[in-house]
């Protein structure tokens, strides 16, 4: 049995490991197997990476090549942002985009197009390839930039592993000083001083929000704005993990205890705060806690990143909260981000604005909760993350990707007999 990180449903698969790359080939094009989809760590929240047959790259031959000189990394796949980070660290580089865990695949950080706290400045991940490759459904591989092959460049990236296998790529990375993060915090009162913080600290190089689910009236949208940079000074790695070997008891998970716990997170950060941190606990903070997703039991949970655009954001991130409010649909690790600029990508998330991004524990009312979301959303044109989907109906999809066709008839292209297909492409109708 597998399933998403959020643990949502849980699905029988056959789990093919091929060792080289001859017998990946011969496993596309094998007539026995209709089709397939790729899977990099698991850690897409829903059922992007989920098919009958899924094709997993880790006993693969993994290669890290870096051009310290150039910052340029050149690497396979199958290769864990936790991998490659240990070894960027010791040359004083880093990624110009990582997500909030390092548990991902480079291959994963392509077909998700990835963004991180630094959107606004620099984008998403996608941003910064300079080329990778991918294998087709017919078993060749072709080598594809934002020059070369552009449509299968701009179709895979963000493409949810539809267009083929992701075997390698190259990327630019950035230079640091130290592993140190120099983070900053900041109290707010409510949405409209969060947002006017946002303004203010726009150019700091991290930029994100902890959201109050709690708050109402005037402390509406209160909550605790990061901005940072990174340090000059090395400080000491962070220790030892905790771990969740156990599902939490599905009772523990009310809408009270969760208010509960947005307001004494509130209450007991500081007004102002400065701190110096490992890079680790500053973009990975969940990562502290192995198997986190168990926090939620064992129905699991749902992540929902909205995007909002910059026109009258304040009013439609404050009708967003308040219709989870209403439905007493709590989080306690709600985020607000802010998003720079839009990219090519035929099924990209990014777009200016902000991403409002909640986890909701799987309930009775969930199902009928986000049909009525979908509707609210629709009138505000803000569309929803696919990497963290496991709701999203077809409808609403082709509604809020407004480049779905062009992408579909390349995928008609380059795979006539939809050899990767994932049960969310089937939910969406992308085949």
């Amino acid at each position: 049995m597998i399933s998403g990180w959020g643990k949502f449903n849980n699905y029988s698969a056959n789990i093919f490991k091929p060792k080289t790359l001859k017998d990946l080939k011969d496993l596309i094009k094998n007539p026995k197997f209709k089709n397939f989809i790729s899977r990099g760590n698991g850690r897409s929240y829903g059922d992007s990476s989920i098919n009958k047959n899924i094709l997993s790259l880790k006993n693969l031959k993994k290669v890290i090549k870096i051009d310290v000189k150039n910052k340029i990394v050149n690497c396979t796949s199958n290769i864990l942002l936790k991998e490659l980070n240990e070894k960027l660290l010791s040359n004083k580089l880093f990624l110009c985009v990582s997500p909030g865990t390092q548990y991902i695949s480079i291959g994963g950080a392509i077909a998700s197009d990835i963004h991180g706290k630094n959107h606004h400045n620099d984008g998403s991940f996608s941003n910064h390839i300079l080329e990778f490759q991918v294998m087709l459904a017919n078993g060749t591989v072709k080598k594809c930039s934002k020059k070369k092959n552009s449509k299968l460049f701009y179709s895979t990236c963000g493409g949810m592993g539809l267009t083929g296998i992701i075997l390698s790529a190259k990327f630019k990375v950035q230079d640091i000083k130290s592993n140190s993060v120099i983070q900053n915090s900041i109290k707010t009162v409510s949405l409209k001083e969060t947002l006017e913080e946002f303004n203010i600290k726009h150019n700091h190089k991290y930029l994100v929000a902890w959201l109050d689910m709690s708050a109402k009236n005037i402390n509406f949208g209160r909550g605790v704005v990061y901005f940072a940079d990174h340090g000059v000074k090395n400080v000491r790695k962070v220790k030892q993990k905790l771990k969740i070997n156990f599902n939490f008891p599905n009772f523990f998970l009310s809408s009270r205890l969760f208010r509960i716990l947005n307001t004494v997170f509130y209450i007991i950060n500081k007004k102002n705060e400065k701190k110096i941190l490992h890079m680790n606990k500053f973009f990975y903070t969940l990562d502290n806690i192995l198997l986190w997703n168990n926090f939620y039991g064992q129905k699991g949970f749902v992540q929902i990143q909205i995007l909002i655009k910059p026109k009258n954001a304040l009013n439609n991130i404050k009708k967003i909260i308040k219709f989870f409010q209403y439905h007493r649909q709590y989080s306690f690790i709600t985020t607000l981000k802010k998003m720079g600029n839009k990219n090519n990508c035929y099924l990209g998330f990014s777009e200016p604005g902000y991403t409002l991004t909640f986890d909701i524990p799987n309930n009775n009312k969930l199902k009928d909760f986000y049909k009525q979301l979908e509707i609210k959303l629709l009138k505000i044109d803000a569309k929803t993350y696919l990497t963290k989907d496991i709701l999203m109906s077809e409808k609403y999809f082709k509604k809020t990707y407004k480049n779905y066709k062009k992408f579909i008839n390349y995928k008609r292209l380059i795979d006539p007999r939809s050899k990767f297909i994932s049960y969310q492409s089937l939910r969406l109708g992308i085949k």
